[in-house]
């Protein structure tokens, strides 16, 4: 018998391009499915045009909306969502500006259970513009499907990792504490549960269409202004959940807790507003210098 999939997908001013969203979401063949429809206090039409879409749906799965009083930002949106809300075994995320391809969950559910060691599963997109025209695919990955382990983030190699549609285990929640309300980010935080706990592997299937447009947590100022200490801080909170929990020994402890250190340092050089070419030269050089002084 099928796992049941949490299917959640988080809105936030996206007015525009729930509706698109939320068909995509119903269209899904796999069984069974909750679809968990959030809403983290929008201001403009989003939850009325969410409600209305309730009221009118007749199809087999499940829907649950739920609108927060206040917003609560991305951490504590999603913990409210995924510790409280869903039920699923298995889970995937979306934001309410993307679309599913129909064959999402099955295809997705389908690695996961061909991998039971991974406990997360990146994959790949069409870019969509705000129109919905297909702009390009997201990223021309140079492999079929790679696993990234924590050894490779102790090593300094780059993760490809990609949060919309990406589907994961429970394990990735029971295993720690609730994303922090003041952590600005709920991806990068599962990234490193997921490397914790057998490694994160990404697979190059455009499963997800992605939406760019200004408001795109992820743009480039966007990204500028959130909140690297507080990020930081939960990958410090999830490190010390593990050792006190004695799922990490002292030595690994030792490592992680060193890593996410200097991942503070390069977070800090990386969104450094100045643009300057001297700016973005001596950027560079500083980073090559953090690094080598990490690895001796």
């Amino acid at each position: 018998m099928n796992k049941l999939v949490s299917y959640c997908l988080f809105s936030y001013n996206q007015e525009d391009y729930i509706e698109e969203a939320l068909n995509g979401a119903v269209n899904q063949t796999y069984s069974p499915l909750e679809i968990i429809i959030s809403d983290d206090a929008s201001t403009d039409g989003t939850y009325e045009k969410i409600k209305n879409f309730k009221e009118n749906y007749s199809g087999p799965h499940t829907i649950i909306i739920n609108c927060n009083p206040i917003n609560l930002g991305i951490g504590g949106h999603f913990s409210k969502v995924l510790y409280t809300l869903a039920s699923g075994e298995y889970l995937t995320v979306l934001g309410g500006d993307d679309v599913s391809k129909s064959d999402h969950v099955s295809k997705a559910v389908a690695y996961l259970e061909q991998y039971p060691a991974i406990s997360l599963i990146d994959f790949n997109a069409d870019i969509i513009d705000e129109k919905s025209n297909f702009i390009k695919i997201y990223h021309a990955l140079p492999f079929d499907k790679k696993l990234f382990t924590l050894s490779d983030y102790l090593q300094l190699k780059q993760i490809s990792s990609f949060a919309p549609g990406r589907i994961f285990t429970k394990s990735l929640l029971s295993n720690y504490d609730a994303i922090s309300n003041n952590c600005p980010t709920e991806d990068s935080v599962l990234v490193l549960r997921a490397l914790f706990m057998g490694g994160l592997m990404r697979i190059n299937e455009r499963l997800v269409s992605y939406r760019r447009h200004s408001n795109n947590t992820t743009s480039a100022s966007n990204m500028g202004k959130l909140s690297n200490l507080s990020i930081i801080a939960q990958y410090y909170r999830d490190l010390l959940k593990l050792y006190d929990d004695k799922k990490i020994d002292d030595t690994d402890f030792e490592l992680v807790f060193k890593r996410i250190g200097l991942e503070y340092k390069l977070r800090k050089l990386k969104f450094d507003g100045k643009k300057s070419k001297l700016n973005t030269l001596s950027k560079v050089i500083r980073i090559k210098l953090l690094n080598i002084a990490y690895k001796r």
